[in-house]
């Protein structure tokens, strides 16, 4: 047979496992196993002397190898050795698999052609040699039993990823990488993947599934023995962040539904994946993978640049001088350690030393690098042709370029070339400067940010009076699609079109300022207010990313002075160090949200930079409050400060820098003691709003904050204390802030673990004439039905509270009871009371009846998530049917009613005056049940406005009748969860 069954090992090895009696066995069974399989025997006198190398002769002489294999596995199952039968059946369908020498075949192919490294393949292997065996160990069976393993290749662009996953799959195509691990490894790119509309995953298969192979059913039925592959997702025009996935691999499915559910492993669980991503894609789709272990592809050292140079450069006396230049830039070498830049410095210097030029490279941003590229290699594959020609050719080539990026192209053909003017003589020269790769009829540029950078400079060279392909979107198109919606194909892109609008790239490629090009822009930016969507946000990331590739302060600023809102979320230096350029060009902004994840931590960024970096942008970042007077509103997200980033942000908030009136720190951890930062509160009399919902604060913390809340100069009306940790120890110094501070007058203490003691002494500070208090939540505080005694009293004699939630606590209908005993008094005024999930029966109901009746103070009561059942609703109705009955708004959601209880609701309905809002959400009413609401909805006496039901919950019967009753009366509203947004603003969970 043309391929052997053994790469490595070959028969004498498995010969040499067998013991010296399970040898003997094997050519005692040798005699008569051929006759089995209907083959000539060998003779006993030449096999009883043969040794282990001698029999491997012998066999090779009687028997094809094939026969031979055939022989020996029935053999290995007679003399038990299972071990030895079932690794030479695995490696047999290894190197007999079709599949893998059709794949050996069409990556020699691209890794020759389409790879193409100016380098040596030694020295590339060498420069991913860490990397590579940090794969290998992850993948092997040592590490990871045969479970699945999901590997996440991080880097920025051009650090060589796809190059890397190339090199895998050939070496595995080889038997050199994970070839007892993986059966079957399986390379999708996504821009190829944008090409199809919808496939499954037996058909994406079968592109490269050579008819002689086994059955793919048979293959995927073997999960663990499979290794998928994902390059290029930045490529990808579709969203993978949807809910719907599949298990299903035999169904036709859109790409991106597909992809979802390999990544989520919906799809093939127990497969292996290994995934690149950039740092953007890193947060768009990171989170759909299931514990991926990272690995990076690391930057070429000073070393590799060097060994570099002398592999680009054959004359050693040239590339000695483009090192040395490089070498005293401190940027262009910061530049060189990503492979692809490095390459295109390289190819800028090679072309100045041919012509004899002094070496020169401007850098500002990446734009400035891919210009001198450009204009350097058109230089030198142009100079046998006239400039006019060259202009011509090379609008023709930006044209063609652009019609690609539009429509996900990246292969051309002469026709494509000839369609758009540019002649063959052209493209030979320009392959011949390392501008275009060309194999046989497919022409391709180096590199697609190439192409990318060439579609940009599309829109630099156009004229009004130009034709081309209508696929081609506008620069509005170009703009407006990267800033709503992520299009990951126009990214870079935009980008280059951004930095094609300076003054300094014009420069460079020998233009004059191309004014309208920047005009067009900032008109695009300028109209993006008018462009406000409900189900998208603008990305104010890519608009920060493009603003900065400009590098032109007065476009910047200019920019920015449109934006009254800022949300921005930040994970890596490179992030932080944009967002430090462009937030304090702000002047007209009144809201900034800022998101920092991990930026802080010790080993985030280790990799990128340095904590002092980080620090200095971020105080860079932080002048926003001193060059914005404007400044209303500050929300910090989900960040992790340190020492230095707290002083620096607390310094930046403090008058006379800034005039804050709302700031929201939301699950914000290393404020410490707050000293810091609670003696900025203090300074600022505009202040009247501070969230530190899920800012853990240890008991020194919450002293600062009150030590601060007692001082006069504070203003503080709202304070969001919900989940920051405090317990009981804490509640004195509280209680000492409240008597002290009659601004306060809404106190949020949710999610804290008070505990009864707590409570107590909270409740002291709630009967002092002095405390102004009038909005109190304290769902969730670990609260018994003993401190609703203490709570009674605080009610009784508390002038000011108006709002109290004791939600999700344990306060059973005896601390209800209790309470009620305080609340019929004509003397207690609280007008709200919510009460969900108290463990309440409907026992309660009694002595929730005696209030509604009663209290006339009492304005809106919530019982929603309790076990009141129709049997206290019909007691709560005929409360509610009292002509003293002053009840405004209801809340029983999830109470466990039924259709049972539906007349006594009715009939509340028409008869209470006052009620204007109930609840009934998640509650079983069949099609009668709803008739007879509907039937007190359509009653003219009926005031209700607002009626909490879920409408797609019920029958089409049952909606229709809804609906209609929604429809006659112009003052209702039926939806769905009415209290949430109260809820979720009053405990300051949610943001604004």
């Amino acid at each position: 047979m043309a391929e052997s069954f053994f790469s490595d090992f070959g028969l004498l090895w498995y010969l040499e496992e067998l013991k010296k009696d399970e040898f003997w066995k094997f050519k005692e069974l040798l005699k008569q196993e051929p006759l089995k399989h209907e083959l000539k025997s060998i003779p006993w006198t030449e096999l009883k002397r043969a040794s282990r190398e001698d029999l491997v002769k012998l066999l090779g002489k009687f028997y094809t190898e094939k026969q031979v294999w055939e022989v020996t596995l029935s053999i290995f199952q007679q003399l038990q050795r299972t071990d030895l039968w079932k690794k030479a059946q695995k490696e047999i369908k290894c190197n007999l698999n079709p599949y893998k020498k059709h794949m050996r075949k069409k990556f020699q192919l691209i890794w020759e052609n389409e790879v193409c490294l100016p380098v040596p393949d030694a020295f590339y292997e060498e420069t991913i040699k860490k990397a590579s065996e940090e794969l290998r160990k992850v993948y092997s069976l040592n590490e990871t039993q045969g479970e699945p393993v999901t590997v996440l290749l991080r880097g920025s662009e051009g650090t060589g990823k796809s190059t890397f996953l190339r090199k895998t799959m050939l070496e595995w195509t080889e038997g050199s990488f994970c070839k007892d691990r993986f059966t079957f490894v399986f390379f999708f790119s996504g821009r190829e993947l944008n090409a199809v509309a919808e496939t499954s995953l037996v058909e994406l298969f079968s592109r490269d599934w050579p008819e002689t192979s086994e059955s793919i059913d048979n293959i995927l039925s073997q999960p663990q023995e499979i290794l998928f592959i994902l390059d290029d997702l930045e490529e990808l025009n579709c969203d993978l962040t949807g809910d719907f996935t599949c298990d299903d691999w035999t169904q036709p499915l859109p790409v991106d539904i597909l992809l979802s559910s390999l990544l989520q492993k919906k799809l093939l669980p127990g497969a292996s994946l290994l995934i690149a991503l950039e740092p953007d894609n890193v947060k768009r789709h990171g989170f759909l993978l299931q514990h991926p272990k990272s690995l990076f592809v690391s930057s070429l050292t000073i070393f590799d640049i060097k060994k570099y140079f002398s592999y680009f450069f054959p004359e050693t006396k040239k590339a000695g001088a483009a090192f040395d230049f490089v070498k005293g830039n401190r940027a262009l070498l910061a530049l060189c350690q990503n492979p692809l830049l490095c390459q295109l410095i390289c190819s800028c210097l090679k072309w100045q030393l041919a012509r004899g030029e002094d070496l020169h490279i401007t850098y500002q941003r990446r734009t400035a690098l891919f210009a001198t590229f450009f204009i350097n290699t058109v230089k030198a594959g142009s100079k046998t042709f006239s400039q006019k020609r060259n202009i011509l050719q090379v609008k023709g080539l930006c044209r063609l370029a652009a019609e690609g990026v539009w429509t996900q192209n990246t292969r051309f053909s002469l026709k494509d070339f000839r369609r758009h003017g540019v002649p063959e003589s052209f493209v030979l020269a320009w392959s011949g400067v390392s501008l275009l790769r060309r194999n046989g009829d497919c022409i391709t540029f180096i590199h697609r940010k190439i192409q990318d950078f060439c579609a940009a400079l599309f829109y630099l060279l156009k004229e009004p009076s130009d034709s081309y392909n209508p696929a081609i979107g506008c620069i509005n198109k170009l703009i407006f699609t990267g800033l709503w919606r992520v299009e990951s194909n126009l990214i870079q892109t935009r980008l280059f079109v951004f930095g094609l609008s300076a003054e300094k790239i014009n420069n460079i490629l020998g233009m004059s300022a191309n004014v309208q090009l920047s005009q067009e822009i900032m008109r695009c930016i300028k109209s993006l207010q008018r462009y406000k969507f409900a189900e998208e946000e603008l990305d104010f990331q890519e608009l920060f990313n493009g603003l900065f590739e400009t590098q032109e302060k007065g476009f910047v600023m200019q920019a920015m002075d449109i934006f009254g809102e800022i949300a921005i979320h930040i994970e890596y230096t490179v992030e932080l160090m944009i967002a430090s350029y462009c937030l304090p060009h702000c002047q007209n902004l009144q809201k900034l949200t800022l998101c920092l994840e991990n930026v802080f931590s010790d080993t985030a960024g280790s990799c990128e930079s340095s904590m002092t970096d980080r620090i200095t942008l971020w105080g860079n970042l932080c002048l926003v409050f001193r060059y914005n007077k404007n400044l209303k509103a500050f929300e910090l997200i989900n960040t992790c400060l340190n020492n230095d980033s707290l002083a620096i942000l607390s310094r930046a908030m403090a008058p006379p820098f800034s005039d804050l009136q709302r700031i929201v720190f939301y699950f914000v951890s290393g404020l410490g003691d707050g000293a810091d930062f609670f003696k900025t509160i203090l300074h600022h009399p505009s202040l009247k709003y501070l969230s530190l919902h899920g800012t853990r604060l240890c008991h020194a913390a919450v002293r600062q904050l009150c030590e601060t809340l007692k001082q006069p100069k504070c203003n503080i009306e709202q304070l969001m204390l919900g989940n920051c940790n405090i317990t009981q120890d804490a509640c004195e110094d509280l209680v000492a802030a409240l008597i002290c501070n009659n601004k306060l007058k809404h106190l949020s203490l949710l999610e804290n673990p008070l505990n009864d003691e707590g409570i107590r002494l909270l409740c002291n500070g709630l009967k002092h004439p002095e405390c102004a208090l009038e909005i109190l939540l304290l769902n969730y505080c670990c609260l018994s039905y003993i401190p609703c005694g203490y709570i009674s009293e605080a009610l009784l004699q508390s002038k000011s509270l108006t709002f109290l939630s004791l939600s999700f606590n344990v306060l059973l209908d005896r601390g209800v009871a209790t309470l009620c005993e305080a609340l019929k008094s004509p003397d207690c005024q609280l007008q709200e009371l919510w009460l969900k999930n108290c463990f309440l029966s409907s026992e309660c109901c009694k002595s929730i009846s005696a209030v509604l009746i009663n209290n006339q103070n009492l304005k809106t009561l919530n019982l929603g998530q309790n076990k009141i059942l129709d049997a206290g609703v019909i007691q709560l109705c005929d409360a509610l049917k009292h002509p003293n009955c002053n009840l405004q708004k209801l809340g029983l959601e999830r109470c466990g009613l039924t259709s049972a209880c539906s007349e006594d609701l009715a009939s509340a309905l028409t008869t209470c005056m006052t009620l204007k809002h109930l609840t009934l959400d998640w509650i079983n009413l069949d099609h009668d049940g709803v008739t007879v609401l509907c039937r007190a909805l359509n009653h003219p006496n009926c005031t209700l406005e607002v009626l909490g039901l879920n409408k797609d919950e019920f029958d089409e019967e049952s909606r229709l009748l809804l609906k209609d009753s929604e429809e006659k009366n112009a003052g209702l509203t039926i939806t769905h969860q009415p209290w949430i947004e109260k809820e979720n603003k009053l405990s300051g969970m949610v943001l604004d």
